[in-house]
């Protein structure tokens, strides 16, 4: 078999380490964009290198700001306090371990100064403004102008604004969360991962013979970022976007060939975590990934299962899932169910098929070109199923979704959050411009345009919500 090797993060000029001026995150992160553009691949250069021993390469100081409104302070501030250093800096399960173990310890989360957690301070805003979001990040700033950081989370309790949970630019440096949401650790991931580029990670069911014309299927439940909750890793889509998987451990066959996948997550560096294929002439492109559930990795609830993503224009960190069977909720399914036929494009001439699994790995049979014509368990294109289509692989890149469907976030486990008499933060109440931006549902999102970047919004659970 033949494989290609991809150029390295130094190659690239991205930032090793995340700097800058007091008060001024620095954090910037751009979309990777593939080097390969046909469906024949050559043998060429590296792109992805190997880990770094020493230091973690990419470091966020990172700032917690509790505020409180003039009219509407925290209801238990010191509980906030704790909640939020346990779960952004603890070194059992928080935000830093989670990074530091899916990134390889190439990530690392610090506190900013101290313990990380600032306040609470009084903004000069009464909780009816809550959902000017821009101007409560530029008080918190102020108030601690003292403090050099690349990313801010501010925390606050309003009645205003119960529409949402939590929220993230995209990408971005700035994260805002109602009190109750520092305790949801589903929450923390996935808007930090907002920050470091990540999209929603949707689902799309694809008839026979086309992996790029398909429709949308819900979310993968495979990443924090896909509905999939606290406890499973990222995708490996998303370690690409960071480059968070070494050459030895990503590999891009030449011609038709059997590969053996480790699954994605489990510890060490050996074994091949992920297969990287171009797609079309438009820069897309497949990845191929196995997951395993275990309770030393990341990995603890995963659904076992060969997975596949499409990459849209190469940029990994808004990978979809993709399958010729309809989303199961019961099962989590993945890409392929049991007994499913090969997953196939035509048009690029190619099949990928698993031929057999066990706990210590996946052999996935990848068919190119004139042999992908002949796979015998190629089916016939089947009648497209309802729903909304994709993006098509000719068109530009994807745009955001104005709503999205409920429940981006995933399963949650926290408690109601604290108020002044007891209860769950109101899910009523917001401005018009939430009322606007933001879908029905338990836990709906909505983006708007914020500065430079995106902001995503999770709805909260009521106090009667499912755990």
């Amino acid at each position: 078999m033949a494989f290609r090797l991809f150029p390295s993060r130094a190659a690239t000029g991205l930032p090793a380490l995340l700097t800058g001026p007091a008060r001024r995150p620095a954090f910037k992160v751009a979309p990777l964009i593939a080097a390969g553009t046909t469906c024949v691949v050559a043998a060429a250069q590296a792109l992805f290198a190997s880990p770094v021993a020493a230091a973690p390469e990419l470091v966020d100081r990172h700032a917690v700001v509790l505020v409180n409104f003039k009219n509407h302070p925290l209801a238990d501030a010191q509980k906030t306090h704790d909640l939020a250093v346990q779960n952004f800096f603890g070194a059992g399960d928080s935000l830093a371990s989670y990074y530091a173990e899916n990134s390889g310890h190439r990530m690392s989360v610090v506190p900013a100064k101290g313990d990380g957690v600032f306040g609470p301070f009084t903004i000069d805003l009464d909780d009816s403004a809550a959902c000017e979001t821009g101007k409560i990040a530029e008080l918190a700033r102020k108030a601690v102008s003292d403090v050099e950081y690349d990313r801010i989370s501010v925390v606050f309790r309003t009645d205003f604004c119960g529409s949402w949970w939590g929220l993230g630019s995209q990408p971005g440096p700035v994260t805002w969360f109602h009190e109750g949401a520092v305790a949801d650790k589903a929450a923390v991931y996935h808007e930090v991962g907002h920050n470091l580029g990540f999209a929603h990670q949707e689902r799309e069911l694809c008839p026979a013979g086309t992996l790029t014309d398909c429709t949308r299927d819900g979310y993968s439940s495979r990443t924090p970022m896909g509905a999939g909750g606290a406890k499973k890793g990222l995708s490996a889509p998303e370690l690409l976007a960071h480059q968070w998987l070494t050459t030895q451990q990503t590999v891009t066959p030449t011609g038709s060939t059997t590969v053996r996948l480790t699954p994605l997550h489990t510890a060490g560096t050996s074994g091949v975590r992920a297969v990287d294929l171009p797609l079309n002439a438009h820069g897309d492109r497949i990845v191929i990934e196995y997951r395993i559930p275990d309770a030393a990795t990341r990995d603890i609830d995963i659904a076992q299962g060969v997975n596949l993503y499409r990459v849209p224009e190469g940029r990994y960190d808004h990978a979809v899932m993709v399958s010729n069977a309809k989303r199961d909720d019961t099962s989590a399914r993945g890409s392929f169910a049991a007994g499913s036929t090969p997953l196939t494009d035509t048009a690029a001439q190619l099949s990928i098929s698993v031929e057999r699994v066990s706990a210590t790995g996946a052999d996935v049979r990848i068919r190119l070109g004139a042999d992908a014509k002949t796979d015998p368990g190629a089916a016939l294109p089947a009648a497209r199923p309802s729903g909304v289509r994709s993006r098509s692989a000719s068109t530009a890149a994807p745009a955001p979704h104005t709503t999205e469907d409920p429940a981006a976030i995933g399963p949650v486990t926290v408690a109601p959050g604290p108020s002044a008499h007891g209860e769950a933060l109101a899910t009523t109440g917001a401005g018009p411009a939430a009322e606007n931006a933001v879908s029905a549902g338990i836990i709906g999102c909505a983006l708007i345009a914020v500065g430079g970047g995106t902001v995503f919004f999770l709805r909260r659970r009521s106090a009667r919500g499912r755990h």
